[in-house]
């Protein structure tokens, strides 16, 4: 599970200020009522979601990488198997991750086979599968392999 977080402040009646002055209603997340803190309080709120829905081929997308290197490798591989892509960079908390989409929805099977489902293709985990700032070992090993 992937965790960002924001830190803001609260002022009466719902409205949350973030570091970005970007100001977000509480009513345009939540249909109860605003919660009753004081006006100016700290808040933190928090964002999670499940990372492995960077790899089921949804909008496109079929591998996710914190690793540039690993991104470019993967998406001319792909390239290499007559799979049209694209590479895109999306800046996620504090640090950048780097998308692969398939452009031609018949290719996203194939490609997410190819990257990490079939034995006969490159067998990757994701980066997230590793403990922080490790590298993505089954990358690694894919890369001497060649």
């Amino acid at each position: 599970m992937i965790v960002l977080k924001l830190n803001g402040i609260y002022h009466t009646g719902g409205q949350m200020v973030f570091g970005t002055n970007k100001m977000i209603d509480w009513n345009d997340i939540n249909a109860g009522k605003p919660p009753e803190l004081p006006n100016g309080s700290n808040i933190d709120v928090t964002i999670s979601f499940d990372e492995g829905d960077f790899l089921t081929g949804r909008n496109g997308i079929v591998w996710a990488t914190y690793d540039l290197r690993q991104a470019e490798i993967i998406n001319s591989a792909l390239v290499a198997q007559h799979i049209s892509t694209r590479l895109q960079m999306l800046p996620f908390g504090e640090e950048e991750i780097f998308l692969i989409t398939v452009t031609n929805e018949s290719d996203i099977n194939e490609a997410i086979n190819f990257i990490w489902r079939d034995g006969a293709g490159l067998r990757l985990k994701p980066d997230w599968s590793y403990p922080e700032g490790e590298v993505n070992k089954s990358f690694e090993q894919w890369l001497s392999e060649r």
